[in-house]
């Protein structure tokens, strides 16, 4: 039986393959009929289009009509037969989508013990990615759909919504999640995700991230057990390195 990712490989393939047939058709008469009935090119196009309709009641000679005839004969079939098959892959597209959201949502309902990590930028990419290498589960809250559909295809469970509103982070189970990692770029939203959170479940363990220095004692009132400031991490990793030269 094809996996799910295959299925997809060979939609893609078929819907290539399609548009290839449909476009040659479309070229060879609109240049056939451009050259040989001496039109523009915008023309040919539209002598060719009322032809696959038949619709056109102009006059072909010569080898104008042999194009005509192999376009009536042949392109009007596999024109038809390319695009209504096209609609077919779309519709079947968009069900195995529908289905993947389907399991990837039972997936998520099904998890206990796991990482919340609030963020699918490059920061909450990697802390997934270092989870999954050290096999741990976690779940991404992303509201980006560019980054969501990246992060899907590295093959990371992904919840679309805003970690601020309490509803998302009942979606991701909260209640029965070992931790929680807020790594939004705004420090004030960290601060809030913390804050709804630990309502939510008093016992979870809350990693957070923040850009200012100022924030940090902020989010360990609010509930956070570890506070990591990328700048001053730098500044102080490059330092020890510099000492250790020494």
């Amino acid at each position: 039986m094809l996996k799910k990712k295959e299925l997809g490989s060979n939609l893609n393939e078929r819907l290539f393959v399609l548009i290839g047939i449909i476009v040659f058709i479309l070229l060879f008469g609109t240049v056939g009929f451009s050259l040989t009935k001496g039109v523009s090119i915008k023309e040919g196009f539209i002598i060719t289009i009322e032809v696959l309709a038949f619709s056109y009641h102009g006059e072909f000679e010569g080898t104008s009509k042999l194009i005509k005839v192999f376009i009536a004969l042949f392109g009007v079939i596999f024109f038809w037969l390319a695009l209504w098959e096209s609609f077919d892959i779309a519709i079947e597209s968009h069900i195995l989508k529908r289905f993947g959201e389907g399991r990837m949502a039972k997936q998520i309902q099904g998890l206990r013990n796991h990482y919340i990590i609030c963020g699918g930028g490059r920061v909450g990419y990697h802390i997934a990615e270092l989870l999954r290498q050290n096999g741990k589960k976690s779940v991404i809250i992303e509201k980006d759909e560019f980054l969501i559909n990246q992060l899907k295809k590295k093959g990371f469970l992904v919840f679309e919504g805003d970690a601020l509103e309490e509803e998302t982070l009942k979606e991701v189970n909260i209640k029965s999640a070992r931790s929680l990692i807020t790594v939004l770029p705004e420090s004030e939203k960290n601060i809030l995700v913390i804050l709804t959170a630990k309502e939510l479940n008093t016992k979870l363990e809350v990693f957070a991230r923040s850009n200012k220095e100022e924030y940090v004692k902020k989010m360990k009132k609010a509930g956070a057990h570890y506070v990591v400031t990328p700048e001053i991490s730098c500044a102080q990793e490059i330092m020890d390195l510099c000492n250790n030269k020494k």
